[in-house]
C-alpha cells in the first residue's frame, strides 16, 4: 500500500524525474506565450513544482540598495582593513538580514534550476507579478486531441 507517499514516479528514477520537472519547468518558464503542452501527469506534477518555485521566490525581500552602502569591509592584498571612503556606510543589521536572505533564497532555486538567468527572471519578472496572489500560479487544461503514436491524453500547463 502507498499510505503517505506523495507524488507521482512517471516511470523514472529519481534523478530523472529531478531532471524532468527542472526542463520543464525552465521550457515553461523561458517561453514567450507562458505555455506548454505535455502529458497530464507531468502537467499535475509540474503546476506544484513550479508553484514552490514561484513561492520561494516571493519570499524574498525587496532589496534597494542605497549608493554608497557596503555590506563588507574592503582589504588590501595583505588582508588589512581599508577605511571606507567618502560618502560610504556599512549596511545596517536590517539591510544585512535582508541582503542574506534574499541571497539565501536565491541559491535554494539555483539549486533547483542550474540557472542563473532564469533565477533572475523568477525574482525581477515573474514574483513580482503574482505578489498579491497566495497561491495557484499555474492552470493545467486538458487537451481533446490525443497524441499520435500513442495516443495519450495531452494537456496545456501555463502561467495563470
Amino acid at each position: 500500500m502507498r499510505h503517505q507517499k506523495a507524488g507521482r514516479k512517471l516511470n523514472r528514477n529519481s534523478s530523472h524525474r529531478v531532471a524532468l520537472f527542472r526542463n520543464l519547468a525552465k521550457s515553461l518558464l523561458l517561453s514567450e506565450n507562458g505555455r506548454i503542452v505535455t502529458t497530464i501527469p507531468k502537467a499535475k506534477e509540474l503546476a506544484g513544482y513550479l508553484d514552490s518555485l514561484i513561492t520561494t521566490a516571493k519570499k524574498a525581500p525587496t532589496l534597494t540598495v542605497p549608493e554608497g552602502v557596503r555590506f563588507t569591509k574592503r582589504r588590501d592584498k595583505n588582508g588589512q582593513e581599508l577605511p571606507l571612503k567618502e560618502g560610504e556606510r556599512m549596511a545596517t543589521p536590517e539591510e544585512l538580514a535582508a541582503y542574506a536572505r534574499r541571497n539565501h533564497l536565491r541559491r535554494l532555486l539555483l539549486r533547483d534550476l542550474h540557472d542563473p538567468k532564469l533565477v533572475n527572471k523568477l525574482f525581477e519578472e515573474i514574483a513580482p507579478k503574482y505578489a498579491d496572489r497566495p497561491g495557484g500560479y499555474t492552470r493545467v487544461l486538458k487537451l481533446a486531441e490525443r497524441r499520435r503514436g500513442d495516443g495519450t491524453q495531452l494537456a496545456v500547463v501555463e502561467l495563470v
